[in-house]
């Protein structure tokens, strides 16, 4: 580096849902931080792709639920650019929506209430090529990482119902077959549904085809 040049800044990349929080996390780094983001995307796969060309040192993930199409952006980034750090920036502090993140590469996360310190704190750790974690977090992070092995940790009845409904069974006769009632199928699909960060049947059905259970 030449005498009096500045230090080239790392690239930034913020990753959120909604345009309007991005904006608000744009101007916070810009003008509290000062850090500039150099490129930012909602979670689509598309969207990911043509952010990751910009070849970024950090991706922000603004996110405070960790739903299936959000843990498979973020898996997406390290399968696109394995040596970009990721930092999850969440208001979820209960251990089951933090264990949610288990299966992400993230290097780093931050609770929403640990106040602009620890978002400071975070960015020069991880942006030095190290981790940080809000204090109580990292516990329920390893045990997401422990009870899911990659994948999350369903129940024997709950694994017996997704292809069921997968296939195109009503609830009604998904309970037929597990010979259980209608009332216990509602509650191991919603309890299903919550833990693969779900929605609806749509989106079972896609998370059931990518997951080899059923044929496309």
């Amino acid at each position: 580096m030449e005498f009096g040049t500045q230090p080239e800044k790392p690239l930034i990349c913020l990753l959120g849902q909604s345009a309007l929080d991005r904006r608000a996390y744009r101007l916070l780094l810009r003008m509290e931080l000062r850090h500039e983001v150099a490129v930012e995307a909602d979670f689509a796969p598309t969207s990911v792709w043509a952010a990751m060309r910009t070849r970024p040192a950090l991706v922000l993930v603004d996110a405070d639920v960790a739903s299936a199409e959000i843990v498979e952006a973020v898996q997406m980034i390290a399968r696109l650019r394995p040596e970009t750090a990721i930092l999850v920036l969440s208001a979820a502090v209960e251990p089951r929506q933090v264990q949610a993140w288990g299966t992400c590469p993230i290097s780093g996360y931050v609770v929403k209430d640990g106040g602009l310190e620890d978002l400071r704190a975070a960015l020069k750790a991880v942006l030095a090529g190290g981790r940080f974690f809000s204090d109580g977090v990292r516990a329920a992070l390893r045990s997401g990482q422990a009870g899911r092995d990659g994948k999350p940790k369903l129940s024997r009845r709950e694994t017996e119902l997704l292809p069921l409904l997968a296939v195109g069974l009503t609830l009604r006769e998904a309970a037929s077959k597990m010979t259980i009632s209608y009332k216990t199928a509602d509650s191991y699909r919603t309890s299903l549904l919550r833990k693969l960060g779900l929605r609806d049947r749509i989106q079972l059905v896609r998370y059931a085809i990518r997951q080899r259970i059923v044929e496309p």
